[in-house]
């Protein structure tokens, strides 16, 4: 078989420039977010009562060098898994919030075993490590 098949492809691209480097004007959050759009869902009426929020955060990390990378359920028992990144080469230490919560977790490794059982309040992430962490909910 011939890569890629043949067809019609469609590259999308975006260009951004600043006056200082990458990492004092973030410049890969407009990759990521040209990658990963998000896409919000608002009710505005006046007909019906609101019960949540205007906004609210569903996982949130205070740093902004940590990039959250996967939010999933654990392949084995009903623990919830994160996978965070540091992108411009310094340390962080942040608590982790869930549904508005500040949590307890884990540290795993990729297959998800557990590499630290002690439970931490705050996540700890050096220069360029991708961390992963295990929690309950």
């Amino acid at each position: 078989m011939y890569y890629p098949p043949p067809g019609t492809y469609v590259f999308r691209y975006s260009l951004c420039s600043a006056s200082r480097d990458w990492k004092e004007s973030k410049a890969y959050r407009s990759g990521i977010g040209w990658n990963n759009q998000l896409l919000p869902i608002s009710v505005a009426d006046e007909i019906t009562s609101k019960s949540l929020p205007p906004t609210r955060s569903f996982c949130a990390l205070k740093q902004d060098n940590l990039v959250l990378s996967a939010l999933k359920k654990a392949d084995l028992g009903p623990s919830i898994l994160l996978r965070a990144y540091e992108i411009e080469g310094s340390p962080v230490k942040t608590p982790v919030e869930f549904l508005g919560r500040r949590l307890n977790f884990s540290e795993v490794n990729l297959l998800e075993e557990d590499v630290n059982r002690t439970s931490q309040k705050e996540l700890r992430v050096g220069p360029y490590v991708i961390e992963t962490i295990k929690f309950e909910y």
